[in-house]
């Protein structure tokens, strides 16, 4: 079945690289809270400000960074992603900022920063103060005594351009805002920027990690996905799609479809063999499909084993009957 969470996991696996979350960060902050800190001495630290049962599947980080000439000596930052608009978040984020502020020895600064990636538009600006819904007159009389803060707001979808400086974010970026309204013509360009990613040294890894969540967020057909190998990529992309699939397929977490409806394992894997079958060798015969619809759970699993290194459908389904 499908990860309950694949937007999160995308997110915390790209910004727990601290590079990754430096040269973000430092972008996003105002300019005067950037400005004034060492972001070469920028860190993650431990979330233990997020319940224990729930942090696999969050993607909350917290870093910290100097400031210059260290003042202030230490600041936090508390990164919050968001796939959707949430009512709740001004009131989550003081539940971690109140669980932070207590763990500290030394008081210091904290400031969340969200990153929001949906469709609609993410209100500015706000506070926590203004989940409150008071009139003015109260919110003069309340406002002394109660927590109120802000938060730094990333809006992918309506951020201003710009020019980032490493082509891993620049993937990363492509394939959540693209995944927002997947599109074969929009995803070819993601595959294309995770093609030339391929050359730079230690890439394979968020690539296989950028794979993954574009096979659980995209529901694209056997066809279109060929469409986007057209022109066809270089062998070392080919091969890590082709071997992120078949992991994927051997673990059970790509959820196959058969004219819109897959009911039980069984039938998903079958689904997911073809689309696997049809992304590499193109449509299949009917006698194929038919050998697909008949196998047992093992079977369906041998088969897919064997996908990435056949070159024809023959050894693919070699010493079967």
């Amino acid at each position: 079945m499908r990860l309950q969470h694949p937007h999160d996991r995308f997110v915390r696996e790209f910004f727990g690289e601290p590079a990754h979350a430096r040269e973000f960060l430092s972008a996003v902050l105002p300019a005067a809270l950037a400005d004034g800190l060492d972001w070469s001495r920028l860190r993650g630290e431990p979330a233990t400000f997020i319940d224990e049962n729930l942090r696999e599947q969050c993607s909350d980080l917290l870093f910290s960074v100097p400031g210059k000439a260290d003042e202030p000596r230490q600041v936090y930052l508390l990164f919050e992603h968001k796939s959707a608009l949430d009512q709740r978040l001004a009131r989550q984020l003081l539940g971690y900022l109140a669980r932070i502020y207590a763990a500290q020895s030394r008081p210091a600064p904290v400031i969340a920063v969200v990153f929001y990636h949906g469709d609609a538009p993410h209100p500015t600006g706000q506070r926590f103060i203004d989940d409150l819904s008071l009139s003015p007159e109260q919110r003069a009389l309340y406002q002394p005594y109660i927590p109120d803060f802000g938060y730094s707001l990333f809006d992918l979808a309506r951020a201003e351009p710009r020019i980032w400086g490493s082509l891993a974010l620049r993937v990363f970026l492509s394939a959540l805002d693209s995944a927002r309204s997947p599109d074969p013509a929009r995803l070819a360009g993601v595959l294309r920027l995770a093609d030339q990613l391929l050359g730079e040294l230690d890439s394979t890894r968020i690539v296989h990690s950028l794979l993954v969540y574009l096979f659980q967020v995209t529901d694209l057909q056997p066809a279109q996905w060929r469409e986007l190998l057209n022109p066809p990529p270089s062998p070392a992309l080919e091969a890590t799609m082709m071997s992120t699939a078949q992991q994927l397929f051997e673990q059970g977490k790509i959820e196959g479809k058969i004219e819109g409806k897959i009911e039980g394992k069984i039938e998903g894997e079958a689904a997911l063999l073809e689309r696997l079958l049809q992304t590499k060798f193109g449509p299949l015969p009917q006698s194929y499909r038919h050998r697909i619809a008949e196998a047992d759970a093992e079977t369906l699993l041998s088969w897919g084993e064997r996908v990435l290194a056949a070159s024809t459908l023959a050894e693919a389904f070699a010493d079967t009957r």
